[in-house]
């Protein structure tokens, strides 16, 4: 497998991963909602309790502070993802904070995470973000110019 082919498999690794774990907060918050919501509902209440709408509302700012805390550690995954993909030159920065961001979560983000790492400071991962590409020529790779004819009058 080559460089390229590495890094355009490691970009979609991000970009599955950062689907998955969006998937499962949604999951998970969808059945809090809906737990909390029966045993809310279904409580006996007091005459000094608070009412209902207070604890829902709890709820809801608990829910959207793990959404969007979910949502700002998923950017580094998704633009490393898109860089590594469409060949980009600053992807390899990108690609070093997913990896190590991945291996902070379960089996399935180490997974990603050290492929990641394995290959940006592997062999393949340095042949393929220092060597020739984006346009650069290698030194040498043309023949010298001759010297122009005014030169000689």
């Amino acid at each position: 497998m080559t460089g390229k082919e590495q890094a355009r498999l490691l970009g979609l690794f991000f970009w599955l991963l950062t689907g998955f774990q969006l998937f499962i907060v949604l999951l998970i918050g969808g059945l809090y909602a809906g737990i909390f919501g029966v045993v809310i509902a279904s409580a006996p209440r007091k005459a000094n309790d608070p009412p209902p709408e207070v604890f829902a509302g709890i709820l809801i700012v608990i829910m959207g502070i793990i959404l969007i805390s979910t949502l700002l550690f998923s950017i580094p995954k998704l633009v490393a993802g898109d860089g590594l993909r469409n060949e980009k030159s600053w992807a390899k920065v990108w690609a070093i904070i997913a990896s190590v961001m991945a291996c902070l979560s379960g089996p399935l983000g180490i997974a990603v995470g050290v492929f990641g790492l394995v290959f940006i400071f592997g062999d393949a991962g340095k042949a393929y973000f220092d060597g020739p590409r984006f346009g650069q020529v290698p030194a040498g790779a043309y023949p010298p110019q001759p010297p122009p004819n005014s030169w000689q009058q």
